[in-house]
Formats: structure tokens, sequence, C-alpha cells
């Protein structure tokens, strides 16, 4: 599974911070010598590298060996009034109908940002489609990895499939389907699940997120396995987003908690929250102590200036 710091940091990055600045190079004099820029210098172009790949993924024409990438189907599990679709997770492999939430809505997500319309592309709306991850017939009402999956069992596989749908939902504001309603369904399960672990906003209390996962259907946690209270982080954003701001408060300190403390992005965006609930010297407390890491956004000078969330 990937380090969950890790995709902890993307994620606060992609929630407020466009360009994370570079800590400075220490000088080294044999690398001092060297060129700053070899001749010839040629860069592949990867945003075109990046619409070939889409184009070929979900091409449905595509012949020969495991081909095509992408299979249709006629209805959806939790949208049976719409179509839906799989992508191969791995090629080649005895699960012909392997298809999961981590690879499909980021590769939604990737071709969009190069410049792909994924809601027209080959006679197909691939995003209306996508939504059938959220997992609305079997009472989840979160998106998960599979159409009818199970919440509870590790929060990575849980909560990224929800990140990259607010994404798309940010890529595409008028998507239609049901997306407005996936939106704040997400939000909302997410609360009461900080509810459930005990969090609050008034009186103040920091919800316990020393778990491995959590279930959203029965909203219980699970103690087993290796702990992830680093998902925080993804709970702060998403309900940032939501414009849920206490609560992303209590997540975005839980995050910090967990080993965050050090992490510019992460520290930039507890003073991004404080702000947004009315505290803006907390909110320039934050901000200060993000600069002083280095790492910070590159609107961390102007935030501390202008005294103001700058996004």
């Amino acid at each position: 599974m990937p380090s969950f710091n890790k995709i902890l940091l993307f994620i606060t990055t992609l929630a407020a911070l466009p360009l994370a600045a570079q800590v400075p190079q220490i000088s080294i004099p044999r690398v001092d010598l060297m060129p700053n820029e070899p001749a010839p210098y040629n860069v592949r172009d990867w945003q075109e590298v990046a619409l070939k790949y889409d184009s070929f993924v979900y091409d449905l024409g595509k012949t020969g060996q495991y081909l095509p990438l992408v299979y249709l189907q006629n209805n959806g599990i939790n949208y049976p009034q719409n179509p839906a679709f799989g992508l191969h997770t791995y090629v080649g492999t005895n699960s012909p109908l392997g298809n999961e939430a981590i690879n499909v809505l980021p590769s939604l997500v990737g071709a969009t940002l190069a410049g792909a319309d994924k809601s027209n592309q080959f006679d197909q709306n691939w995003l209306l489609m996508s939504q059938d991850f959220f997992n609305k017939n079997n009472g989840e009402l979160i998106y998960l990895n599979n159409r009818n999956g199970s919440s509870g069992n590790d929060w990575w596989y849980d909560l990224m499939p929800n990140i990259f749908f607010y994404q798309l939902y940010n890529l595409y504001p008028d998507a239609g389907g049901d997306a407005e309603n996936q939106f704040v369904t997400v939000a909302d399960r997410f609360l009461e699940s900080v509810r459930a672990l005990g969090g609050n906003d008034k009186p103040w209390q920091k919800a316990n997120m020393d778990y491995r996962a959590f279930n959203f259907k029965t909203m219980q946690p699970n103690p087993n396995g290796v702990h992830e209270p680093e998902a925080a982080g993804a709970y702060a954003w998403v309900l940032y987003k939501q414009g849920k701001y206490n609560e992303a408060l209590i997540w975005q300190r839980k995050a910090l908690d967990a080993g965050g403390s050090g992490e510019a992005v992460l520290v930039e965006h507890l003073g991004d929250i404080l702000f947004r609930t009315g505290d803006t010297a907390g909110a320039l407390e934050q901000w200060r102590k993000a600069r002083d890491l280095g790492g910070a956004s590159d609107l961390i000078d102007r935030k501390i200036t202008e005294g103001r969330l700058v996004e």
C-alpha cells in the first residue's frame, strides 16, 4: 500500500496550494561546474504523452491481445438507469472484468488536466458513467474502490476515491447525473464519522483517529492492523471543500498531531482553515510557521502581508 504520509501530503497540496516552493539548493562545488542547461536539451512533451495514453486506453475500437482495455455495461449497479464502464487495472490477468476506482477516477482527472473532455469522448460520457462508484445501493453512501464494495478495511482505499471524485466535481461543476447530491452526501458522511469518533466543535473535542479504517455503514472504527491516523488530512480536505470549516479544523489538527507538524503544506492549510473560521491571528501564526519551515506555496507571502486567505 502506498505511504499514507505521501498521499496525505498530495491531498493537502491539492486543497489549497497551487505550487509548492522548493527548499534552497545546497551548493556543491563539483556540481556548480556543470552547465545549467545541457545542449542539446530536449524535453518530452508529457501532455502529448498523457493524451495519447488516454485515447489509447479509452478507445473501444482497439483490437489485439488484451484489447480493448475498457468495456461498457448497459446498466450500472448503483444507477441502473445509466450505463457503466470498467477499465482493467492490470493487463493480461485472470480478472477480465477487473475495475477499481483508484485506477478509473484519477485517469479521468489526469486526462482532463491534459486537455481531454471526458464528458464527451468516443461518443461516451465517461464522467457520468464513473458515478456508479458511489456505493448507493448497499448503503455505504460514499465512493469506494469497487462499485459494490465495503468500507472499514483500509482508510487509503476508502478515502482516495472520494478525493478523486471531488477533483472531478471541481473540473466538471456541471457534470449532471447525481454528482451534486454525491458531493454533499460524501461530506455529510465524513462528518457523521467525525461525530462517531468523538469529534465535536461545540464543545471542542478532538476525534480519535488512531485506527486502521472506519466502517461507514456500521459507523464503527477498525482497530486491527497498521493504524493510519494520517487519514485525518483527507477528512479535513473534503470537509474544507464542502465549507464545513469547524469540522475540517478538527481533522487538520489530528493530521498534524499524527506527524505532519513539520510539513509546511499541512501547516499552511491549517492557517487557511483557521482564517475561514474567523481566527485571523491564528491563521497568520500558522502561515508564518509554514513559511519558516520552507516548502509552502507561492502565495504564502501574500497571505502574510495582506492578512487574508489568497487562493
